[in-house]
C-alpha cells in the first residue's frame, strides 16, 4: 500500500505541476479583457483525462527490476517492500539469483497480471527454491532455473499454505528451463501443492537426476503442454485429488530410472492435504498426443477415475510401457478410464503390468501394439491373471518389419507412408490437435502424430510450421519440424546478419550444439529443395 501511494503521489505532482503550468500560459497569453480562449479550456480538459489516466497507470503498470546493481537485489526484496503491483513487470537482470525465495500472497488481477521475467537478452541462473504461496495472476517467462552444488534441491514450490481455502490461481510458466536438481529429499524440481487454473508450458526439464521433474498436489484445472522432460529419474506425477487436467503435446526422453516411469496419474496422498469435496486420488486427467521415448517404464495409471490416455506414442521403454495400479490409502479403485488410439512399441520388455483390476478399471480399444526387434511378434505379456479383466480383446499387432515411423532412431515418429496407423484411429472428440499442433483428420491417425500425405498435397490439416525450444537457450538448440519433406539446409545468422552456422538436415528433430556461440538474438533460416523456406529467432543466455 505504501508504494502504491508513492506512485499517486508522484504522479499527482506532476498532474498538478501541468495544471499550474496551464495556468502560467493562460496569465501572460490572456488580458483582463479577453476571455479564456476555447483552447485554454480545451487543454485543461485534456490534462485532466491525462491525469486520470497516469492515476490508473500509475497503480497497475510499472517495471521493477532486480539485480546487484538495481533497487531491489531480489525478488524477495522486492515483494517485501510491497513494490510490485498488479500488472507490474518484474524483471531479472544479468547475473546468478541464489537462495530461498518466499513470496506470500502476492496477488495481480484478471486484467492485470503480473509478469516475472528476464531483462531483454539477459543471462540469468536461478537457484535454491523459490516459493510462492497463496498467489494469483502471476506469469513467469524466459527463466533459468539451474540446480548447483550449493543449491541442489527443488527450485519451485508453488502452494496453498496448507490451506485449501486459499489455494494459489491462475498461475503460468512458459518458456523456462529447469535443471541438473541432484538432491534426492528435493523430492521433485517443480513443485506444484495446492494450484488451480494453471499452465505449465514450452518448458524444459533436463537433467533431474535426484527426484522428480514436476509434481502436481491438490490441483484443478490446469494445462501441462509443449514440455520436453529428459534424462530424469521420472517425469513426476499428479495426484491428490487433482481434476480436470490435460497434459498434451509433451515429449519425455529417457524421463524414468528404474524403478519409476515417465508420468504417473495418480499415486498416494495423506488425508490431510485433500481438499473438501475431493473424494478421489485424481479424476478427470486427459494425457493426449504426448512422445514417451525409452527410460525404465512409461505411464502409471494409479487409482485414476474417468481419465483419458488417446492418440500418445510410446517407444521403447526398459521394463513395463503401461501400469494399471491401486495405490492410494484412502481412494484405491481404478474405475472408467480410457485408453485409445496409442501407439505401444516395444523393444527388449514388451509388457504392461499392474495390480489386480475388475472390468470397469479400463477399457482398451484400438491401440496398436509393435515389436520393434521381433517379426513375428506375438503382442506383450500382461500380467495374468491381475490385469485379465481389461486386456484388450482384439489387439492391432505389428512386428518389426512393418514400417511404423520415419525414422525412430533419430526420434522421428512422423508414420511412415505405409504405417498401419494412417487413418486407423476412431473417432473422437480429443485430442483436436497432434503432437505438433496439427490438427487431427477425420481419419485419424493412430499415435501422436497425424499423418500428412506431403507428395498429394493432400492435408485437411494445419500445418504449424517450425518449433525451436529451449528459447532462450544455452549449449543446446532442438528444431522440431511438422512434416517430413526432402532434404533442407539450415543456415544460422546473428544479429549483424553475418552467417554463423549451416548444415544439411534430413530429420523432423534436429539438435545443435551451439555452446561456442556468443549471448545474443540470432536467426535461423530453413531452406527446403522445392524453395519454401521458414525462418525464426532465437536467443542465447549463457
Amino acid at each position: 500500500m505504501k508504494n502504491k501511494l508513492k506512485r499517486i503521489d508522484l504522479n499527482y505532482t506532476v498532474y498538478l505541476a501541468s495544471l499550474h503550468l496551464c495556468d502560467f500560459a493562460r496569465k501572460i497569453f490572456i488580458t483582463p479583457s479577453r476571455k479564456e480562449s476555447k483552447f485554454f479550456s480545451f487543454l485543461k480538459i485534456h490534462l485532466l483525462i491525462i491525469g486520470i489516466f497516469i492515476f490508473h497507470n500509475s497503480i497497475t503498470f510499472a517495471n521493477v527490476h532486480l539485480g546487484s546493481d538495481q533497487q531491489y537485489k531480489n525478488i524477495e526484496a522486492a515483494w517485501s517492500a510491497g513494490a510490485i503491483l498488479p500488472g507490474d513487470t518484474v524483471f531479472l537482470h544479468k547475473g546468478s539469483f541464489a537462495g530461498y525465495q518466499g513470496i506470500s500472497k502476492l496477488k495481480g488481477e484478471a486484467s492485470n497480471w503480473i509478469v516475472i521475467t528476464r531483462f531483454q537478452n539477459d543471462s540469468i541462473d536461478i537457484s535454491g527454491c523459490w516459493q510462492f504461496t497463496s498467489c494469483e495472476y502471476i506469469k513467469l517467462q524466459k527463466l533459468n532455473f539451474k540446480a548447483n552444488k550449493t543449491f541442489p534441491g527443488r527450485l519451485i514450490n508453488v502452494d496453498n499454505g496448507g490451506n485449501c481455502e486459499t489455494q494459489a490461481k491462475y498461475i503460468t510458466f512458459d518458456n523456462c528451463y529447469f535443471s541438473d536438481v541432484t538432491d534426492v529429499n528435493a523430492i521433485c524440481a517443480f513443485k506444484f501443492g495446492g494450484v488451480d487454473n494453471f499452465e505449465v508450458t514450452n518448458c524444459v526439464f533436463k537433467d533431474i537426476s535426484g527426484c522428480g521433474a514436476m509434481d502436481y498436489n491438490v490441483c484443478h484445472n490446469g494445462l501441462i503442454k509443449g514440455n520436453r522432460l529428459e534424462n530424469c529419474l521420472t517425469g513426476g506425477h499428479i495426484k491428490g485429488g487433482a481434476s480436470n487436467i490435460t497434459m498434451e503435446a509433451n515429449l519425455f526422453i529417457n524421463a524414468s530410472q528404474a524403478s519409476w516411469v515417465a508420468f504417473e496419474l495418480g499415486g498416494d496422498t495423506g488425508a490431510q492435504f485433500y481438499c473438501p469435496g475431493d473424494n478421489f486420488e485424481v479424476k478427470n486427467l486427459k494425457f493426449y498426443s504426448n512422445i514417451i521415448v525409452g527410460g525404465y517404464r512409461g505411464l502409471a495409471l494409479s487409482s485414476a477415475v474417468d481419465c483419458k490416455v488417446v492418440n500418445n506414442t510410446f517407444y521403447n521403454c526398459g521394463q513395463a510401457t503401461l501400469r494399471f495400479l491401486t495405490t492410494s490409502s484412502l481412494y484405491p479403485k481404478l474405475s472408467d478410464n480410457i485408453v485409445k488410439n496409442n501407439i505401444f512399441s516395444f523393444g527388449q520388455s514388451a509388457y504392461i503390468n499392474g495390480s489386480a483390476q475388475d472390468s470397469a478399471a479400463a477399457t482398451l480399444s484400438n491401440n496398436i501394439y509393435h515389436g520393434i526387434i521381433t517379426k513375428d511378434f506375438t503382442g506383450p505379456y500382461w500380467d495374468t491373471p491381475e490385469l485379465n479383466s481389461i486386456k484388450e480383446k482384439e489387439m492391432k499387432i505389428f512386428g518389426s518389419s512393418t514400417l511404423m515411423y520415419v525414422d525412430a532412431a533419430k526420434n522421428d515418429f512422423h508414420l511412415n507412408g505405409k504405417s498401419p496407423a494412417i487413418g486407423s484411429g476412431v473417432a473422437t472428440d480429443e485430442p483436436i490437435y497432434d503432437f505438433y499442433s496439427n490438427k487431427f483428420a477425420s481419419e485419424r491417425s493412430i499415435g501422436a502424430i497425424q499423418y500428412i500425405d506431403s507428395t498429394t498435397g493432400v492435408t485437411d490439416v494445419q500445418i504449424d510450421e517450425i518449433t525451436l525450444f529451449p528459447n532462450p537457450c544455452r549449449n543446446e538448440l532442438n528444431i522440431l519440424l511438422p512434416y517430413a519433406k526432402a532434404l533442407a539446409t539450415l543456415y544460422i545468422y546473428n544479429s549483424l546478419g553475418q552467417q554463423v552456422y549451416s548444415d544439411f538436415i534430413t530429420n523432423n528433430i534436429e539438435q545443435i550444439n551451439i555452446t561456442d556461440f556468443s549471448d545474443g538474438v540470432y536467426y535461423l533460416v530453413l531452406k527446403y529443395g522445392d524453395g519454401t523456406g521458414y525462418t525464426r529467432s532465437f536467443s542465447i543466455i549463457k
